[in-house]
């Protein structure tokens, strides 16, 4: 499927009735100038609910500061390139270009670029730190904001889609911080088994706010992240129900899913799905990452024994085949997303301003 036929163009989008919707916060100063004031109805209507003052700012800043082209802002954004253009023009005709421009460092935008140069990405978002800890707490808020922005933005077109979601911390913020908006038509589906413990980033409970939010179907895996024995895996992947979700999971348009990291403050030890043995014997084999259900090692080979013959995660042919966008924050998991990176996997990169320094400054 080619980017054109993926993304294709808005067609008469199916939008709820927003005043602001405001995702990737850059200022929250509204243009009252008398340009706005002479918009006809039809474009200040498009302007509040389509065309969020996030977005154009955003995109502003990357066509008249970094100079990409409208083309090349569609593909790392994930919006169709009407959508693009539009912005663009919403920029020029609510004349917002320069307080952008004045808010915003070109840094993140050439982070970006280097990241996606390093390790052949075809999309990056890098979000500002904003002057917190630049640990998985303190930047998690604005780097989930960041994925929000992207899945909404994927979103936009209404034709039937199938995106398979990943779960975890950070999954369950992007899916909190997305704005409702109608799309009867998109199914999402669980990449993971479930994790033992009731919470947020339960892969049950991503999926249903993404159902709440959007009107859309949504299947999980009835099965455990991590089971017993390789045998009760075989077991659970002949069941029909997880059978059903990995055929869907082999169509999906996108996947999109969380990094998790191997030790210490690990969503494996926060919800106690490993002991400490269990730990130890990952750490043994080198694992420092879990790339949506299959631990890998420092240079992002997959694991192949142990504890991940025992795991419930995404069928590694489509982790391979598919599109791929991942999203990380913290520099104390700047290893495993470098591992990540480094498998080959991966198709877009969503993560912190500090983050990406830091990758950028280890080797490849």
């Amino acid at each position: 499927m080619t980017d054109r036929e993926r993304h294709g163009s808005i067609a008469s989008p199916e939008f709820e009735p927003y005043e602001t919707i405001v995702i990737y916060k850059v200022s929250s100063t509204f243009p009252t100038d008398k340009g706005i004031e002479r918009l006809s109805a039809e474009r200040h209507f498009m302007s509040r609910i389509t065309e969020t003052q996030d977005q154009v700012r955003d995109v502003a800043w990357m066509h008249y500061v970094a100079g990409l082209t409208q083309a090349e802002i569609a593909k790392r954004r994930g919006l169709s390139r009407m959508k693009v253009h539009r912005l663009v023009q919403a920029a020029l005709d609510q004349g917002i270009v320069r307080i952008f421009v004045n808010q915003v460092s070109s840094d993140c935008v050439e982070l970006e670029t280097k990241l996606m140069k390093r390790y052949g990405l075809s999309s990056c978002i890098v979000a500002p730190d904003t002057g917190l800890t630049h640990s998985m707490a303190g930047t998690m808020p604005v780097v989930a904001s960041a994925g929000a922005f992207y899945l909404y933005g994927r979103l936009e077109n209404t034709e039937p889609k199938i995106i398979g979601i990943g779960s975890g911390r950070t999954m369950a913020e992007v899916v909190r911080q997305l704005p409702s908006i109608r799309r009867p038509k998109v199914e999402f589906i669980s990449t993971t088994g479930d994790f033992a413990a009731l919470s947020a980033a339960n892969p049950f409970e991503v999926i249903n706010i993404l159902m709440e939010k959007t009107g859309g179907g949504g299947y999980a895996f009835t099965a455990p992240l991590i089971v017993d024995t390789p045998e009760d895996r075989e077991l659970f992947l002949r069941q029909r129900s997880v059978c059903k979700s990995r055929e869907k999971l082999a169509e999906a348009d996108f996947i999109f899913a969380g990094i998790g990291h191997i030790g210490p403050g690990s969503f494996f030890s926060s919800f106690g799905l490993l002991t400490e043995a269990e730990m130890a014997e990952l750490n043994g084999q080198g694992a420092v990452a879990d790339l949506v259900g299959n631990p890998i090692d420092e240079e992002g080979r997959f694991v192949e024994n142990g504890i991940a013959s025992r795991m419930l995660g995404l069928q590694r042919s489509v982790l391979r085949e598919s599109e791929t966008i991942v999203i990380c924050s913290g520099t104390e998991k700047w290893r495993a997303a470098r591992s990540a990176l480094r498998s080959g996997c991966l198709n877009g990169f969503i993560t912190s301003q500090s983050l990406a320094k830091r990758l950028l400054a280890e080797p490849a």
